[in-house]
This record gives C-alpha cells, sequence and structure tokens, in this order.
C-alpha cells in the first residue's frame, strides 16, 4: 500500500511539473529577433552598405530607437548579412553610455539567466538562439552588449578575443 501510495504522489507531482509553462527562451531585443528579422523589417533609422569584420558584404542599421536598460538608454545597432531585403539578422549590438554595470548586468541575468562565463569586466550568456557578451565597461562609462546567432562562430570567437 506504501509503495501505490509513494508512486501515486511521484505522479501528481511530474504531472505538476508538466503543467508548468516554461518562459520561451530569449531570441533577439524587442521587435528584432534572429530567427524572423529581415533587413526589410528595419523602417526606422538608417541602414548602409558594410563590410564585416570578416569581409562579407552586409548592412549596418543605426541611429534606431534607443532600448532602456535600467536607468540608461542604449543605442542600438543591427548588422545583417548581405544587402538584399531578405539578409538576416547577425548582431544586435547595445552601447550604453553612462553605464551602470550593475544594471547592465541585472537586465542580462532577468533576459537570459545566469552567465555560462564571467571574468573581470564581461560576461557571456547563451540559449538556443542567441549567445551574448556584455563587456563591462568597455570603455570608462560605456557598456557594449553583443547579441548574435549561435550560427556567427567567427564572430563569437572575435568578440571573445577582444
Amino acid at each position: 500500500m506504501k509503495t501505490l501510495v509513494g508512486a501515486a504522489a511521484v505522479f501528481a507531482l511530474a504531472l505538476g511539473a508538466c503543467g508548468e509553462k516554461k518562459a520561451p527562451e530569449v531570441s533577439g531585443i524587442g521587435k528584432y529577433k534572429f530567427t524572423t528579422t529581415r533587413l526589410r523589417h528595419v523602417k526606422d533609422g538608417n541602414c548602409q552598405p558594410t563590410e564585416l569584420s570578416d569581409g562579407r558584404k552586409g548592412t549596418w542599421c543605426f541611429s534606431l530607437p534607443g532600448f532602456k536598460i535600467g536607468k540608461s538608454i542604449a543605442e542600438m545597432d543591427l548588422y545583417f548579412l548581405g544587402q538584399d531585403p531578405e539578409a538576416t539578422l547577425i548582431e544586435i549590438q547595445l552601447k550604453v553610455r553612462g553605464c551602470v554595470e550593475a544594471d547592465v548586468e541585472s537586465w542580462m541575468r532577468a533576459a537570459f539567466g545566469p552567465p555560462i562565463e564571467s571574468k573581470a569586466t564581461r560576461a557571456y550568456w547563451k540559449n538556443q538562439y542567441v549567445w551574448a557578451a556584455a563587456l563591462l565597461p568597455s570603455e570608462p562609462a560605456r557598456c557594449l552588449v553583443h547579441l548574435l546567432p549561435l550560427s556567427e562562430n567567427s564572430e563569437i570567437e572575435r568578440i571573445k578575443l577582444e
């Protein structure tokens, strides 16, 4: 009888855990998602052809609406692979001037959970869609956050070496 009661309790716990909804993992920032955003979706700001650090042709979009992190407003830049309207989003960069490092780290932890690695002035996060680096600070009173899809291995390695 005890075994039956114990098995029923384990089953009930398992059912309860299955019924809980897990929040979806972050796949971008605001309306810009690595899974769906194409260059044609950018309606604000200014987009210009550029050469990416590894020599590929790309598009850089800047002067986009700011993004609030803590008490600061971050400037947002987007990078796309290619220059046609269907070019895919390959990096979101947030530049936080007057950065309060604790606010940026707190925001990153809320969005991505605990970092996978931390060093003196940087921390890294990763989920099924995004690899992220927060340079805390990247320069005096400035923090820089890089978000990239996992497919951008060479850029991820380059940022780690900065």
